[in-house]
């Protein structure tokens, strides 16, 4: 992977697989008859071109296959794994039901856990991942749930050593 000296860079490779399949969990849920589940790097370069935030420019030839390849593991994942994950959420999402949740927060909680539980990601890594992306994508409020919702999850496992 180069990157540019003159082309301000933004995403690291993992955390830019993790927005793909955010994108497209997104779309899953709110387009009606949308069911691709396969990410190709076209649809990662469209992606790109479509995210609008300030001070943000990046470009596709910073990615390589690998991490489309990364985005389709977890999008897969999470989409086999959505019954298991999603009680998870109703337990440790006490405040919200799971139909309440906005869908940006209710999505990066589904793919951290699918990455700490089935992936064995560290939880530090999963837990920042996703305050991060929630602070991007989310509302005000997101990253301070997501980090609540998973912070309980990842001490209420711990305890009962089923991840490290």
């Amino acid at each position: 992977m180069s990157i540019k000296p003159d082309q301000p860079y933004f995403y690291g490779r993992r955390t830019f697989s993790r927005i793909l399949t955010l994108q497209y969990l997104y779309k899953l849920d709110i387009i009606p008859g949308f069911n691709n589940t396969i990410i190709t790097m076209n649809d990662a370069s469209a992606i790109l071109n479509e995210i609008q935030i300030e001070g943000f420019i990046d470009s596709i030839s910073n990615y390589e296959e690998e991490d489309i390849k990364y985005a389709n593991e977890l999008l897969n994942g999470v989409n086999n794994q959505k019954n298991t994950i999603d009680s998870i959420i109703e337990t440790f999402a006490t405040t919200f039901p799971l139909k309440d949740l906005p869908i940006i927060d209710k999505n990066i909680l589904r793919i951290s856990i699918f990455e700490i539980k089935y992936v064995s990601l560290k939880t530090e890594i999963a837990l920042n991942e996703a305050i991060e992306i929630a602070k991007i994508f989310g509302s005000e409020k997101s990253s301070s749930f997501i980090n609540g919702v998973l912070d309980s999850f990842i001490q209420k496992n711990i305890k009962n050593k089923e991840i490290t």
